[in-house]
């Protein structure tokens, strides 16, 4: 059995109790970018967050989380690269999760560096496929 609840509980009072005022947990659903329903979920064990999923919580709530579900980190680089665009909530910020496990998938097929030139058309175009844009 996953530790994954724990983890996740644990880290949603940490967050709860960093936050300044009455935050609740709408406001940290809201910004993980998933219905409460989802969220419930993850926090009962009902169900365990999937890949994209896991890329946003790790966003926020730190890369922790693939160690509490038994699963192998992302490259660093696209870690730095989701944490930049930390303001997204909701559909875009699930969009740059699955944008960016997209390029991981096609850097680790094609042995690209996440720093080459190469790697940053593909960042670019697979951004703009997924609507995000400047």
């Amino acid at each position: 059995m996953s530790n994954f609840p724990a983890w996740f509980n644990r880290a949603y009072k940490r967050w709860s109790r960093s936050q300044a005022g009455e935050e609740d947990f709408i406001a940290f659903c809201d910004l993980l970018g998933y219905p409460p329903s989802k969220v419930l979920g993850w926090m009962h064990g009902e169900f365990l967050p999937e890949k994209p999923e896991v890329l946003s919580i790790a966003g926020i709530l730190g890369v922790e989380v693939y160690q509490a579900l038994d699963l192998p980190k992302p490259d660093t680089e696209l870690i730095k690269i989701f944490e930049s665009f930390a303001h997204l909530t909701g559909q875009d910020r699930s969009n740059l999760a699955l944008a960016l496990l997209e390029v991981e998938r096609i850097l680790k097929k094609d042995n690209i560096s996440t720093k080459s030139p190469e790697a940053k058309e593909i960042i670019k175009n697979t951004f703009e496929k997924y609507g995000l844009r400047k």
